[in-house]
């Protein structure tokens, strides 16, 4: 097995979610998330009633558990497996413990994310340097969660790729000019993310941020994925605009320089 990269390290979920929360513009964006404990997923649980608890280092939608609480005590789900009855919070938490004693988690609001067909879905935006290392956006994809799917990772969670515009009119009934101003705002948005992002210990010359728009029509930010984003997701497309343009900027860069983490 390869050996993890030294700097591979730095990109687990609450180092970065504590480094963008350090900039104003882009904390507005995040969903209230800490690190997890006993005494933080209860009081996740009590604030905000539906959680997501997440590996640490673990990406692409890997291990996920979303967590509610109900009538009668609390359920949850990992990735898209079966719903479980929890009758108090211990038992979540040792549920999580006894299947990975080792692992680390983060804990985060749930956001009401806008659906299509009651299947929530986000926004894949890839952003790639060039030959002369500048920062170009280079598509979006969205990412329509499987059926029982709490992630929107298309492989893991079955879920499939349509574009910006349909999901919008599908699921917020948005007219031409509200979808264009949410993609500018959406593309402005990433161009911030990854401007601050070079000032984060780790060079990265592709990134594929997950966002996503809520059912007010507000955007959040997910993820930010430095490292090694799929180009695949964009091929699924029928318009393969975007991949091609995506191929363009690798090749491009690539020519120009040798670095690559």
């Amino acid at each position: 097995m390869d050996e993890m990269h030294p700097s591979l390290a730095r990109l687990a979920k609450w180092n970065l979610h504590r480094f963008y929360s350090k900039n104003s513009w882009i904390a507005k964006h995040l969903p209230p998330t800490t690190f997890y404990t006993r005494e933080t997923l209860s009081s996740f649980l009590q604030k905000y009633k539906t959680i997501y608890i997440k590996a640490n280092t673990q990406h692409t939608g890997k291990g996920i558990i979303k967590a509610w609480k109900t009538t009668k005590g609390y359920q949850f789900v990992k990735v898209r497996g079966k719903t479980t009855f929890a009758s108090s919070i211990e038992d979540i938490h040792q549920h999580i413990k006894n299947t990975s004693p080792q692992t680390t988690y983060i804990v985060q609001k749930a956001i009401d994310l806008a659906e299509i067909n009651s299947r929530p879905f986000d926004i894949r935006v890839m952003m790639m340097r060039d030959g002369q290392c500048k920062w170009n956006y280079a598509g979006m994809v969205v990412k329509v969660a499987g059926q029982g799917s709490v992630v929107s990772n298309v492989q893991r969670g079955g879920g499939y790729v349509t574009s910006i515009e349909d999901a919008l009119k599908q699921s917020l009934l948005f007219n031409n000019e509200r979808i264009e101003s949410i993609k500018k705002q959406l593309i402005s948005l990433s161009y911030i993310i990854m401007d601050y992002s070079q000032k984060f210990p780790f060079y990265s010359f592709q990134c594929g941020i997950d966002l996503a728009v809520d059912k007010n029509g507000r955007i959040w930010i997910i993820e930010v994925n430095l490292h090694n984003p799929s180009h695949g997701l964009f091929n699924k497309q029928k318009n393969k605009s975007s991949f091609k343009r995506i191929g363009h900027l690798y090749t491009d860069y690539r020519k120009h320089n040798k670095r690559l983490i």
